[in-house]
């Protein structure tokens, strides 16, 4: 009966040591001072991306490693002149399957990023500068973006609250949801390989849209100068302007006003 009892204590200890390893959580932090209008560029192995802008000239870094093998994923940083270049490498291929890591990030309010994520989302908010997110296996969601955007996802869906500038998005597999209040200054293309596509637009925005789907309908509540079927739009709103894609080959088309 004894011998149980030590071999039940054994097994906890080791059970509570296991789960205090996964939970253990290493905290990177870093500034660097910078001007407005430089770049901020991460390209990591893994981990989620999360960009908020403030009123300060400072690109102020927090690294989030969580799990058993923190330890095998190194983040390095680098600094030039304005622009802040920050790597993620993953050093423990076999081992990092029960790890997660998480960037935040602050930029000044006029920045431009250059993001990319072999594994994870990507967040963005309040940014006037031009944006380039890239994620193998994660979602996209930008928030009142002034300036040219162009994000890809492999794996999720992307989501766009407001851009102003040219917006180029594709997924390879998750639906599009765009909102577009303020006129465009250059052509945008939404498209998506399993989903569907979602476009609020103001009521006055002038634009030659093409929406078009190979698995579904498209609907379209302005009034549109040009061919309307049920798989296919093409023609202009208000008057015509810049171009508007939409395209989908697994999902519906829809075309709405704010």
């Amino acid at each position: 009966m004894k011998k149980i009892a030590i071999v039940a204590v054994t097994a906890l200890i080791a059970l509570t040591t296991v789960v205090l390893s996964q939970a253990k959580t290493d905290l990177i932090e870093k500034s660097f001072t910078v001007n407005q209008g430089g770049t901020l560029s991460i390209d990591t192995d893994s981990g989620s991306i999360e960009i908020i802008s403030h009123d300060q000239e400072t690109v102020d870094v927090r690294v989030e490693k969580k799990g058993r093998n923190s330890e095998d994923f190194v983040v390095t940083f680098s600094n030039d002149g304005d622009d802040v270049k920050i790597v993620g490498d993953r050093k423990g291929v076999f081992s990092w399957g029960n790890s997660s890591a998480h960037f935040i990030v602050s930029v000044p309010e006029r920045y431009n990023v250059d993001l990319k994520t072999s594994g994870g989302s990507i967040e963005l908010s309040s940014l006037n500068g031009q944006v380039d997110a890239y994620t193998s296996g994660g979602s996209i969601k930008l928030g009142q973006i002034k300036g040219d955007v162009d994000v890809k996802t492999s794996g999720g869906s992307i989501r766009v609250d407001g851009v102003t500038g040219t917006i180029n998005a594709h997924t390879s597999g998750g639906s599009i949801k765009a909102i577009i209040s303020e006129q465009p200054i250059g052509d945008s293309r939404l498209t998506t390989s399993g989903g569907s596509v979602s476009a609020q637009l103001l009521s006055s925005i002038a634009v030659d849209l093409t929406a078009s789907t190979s698995g579904g309908r498209v609907h379209s509540e302005f009034e549109v100068n040009g061919t309307v079927k049920k798989t296919k739009i093409d023609g202009e709103i208000n008057g015509g302007g810049p171009k508007l894609i939409l395209k989908t080959s697994g999902g519906s088309v829809k075309i709405k006003k704010l």
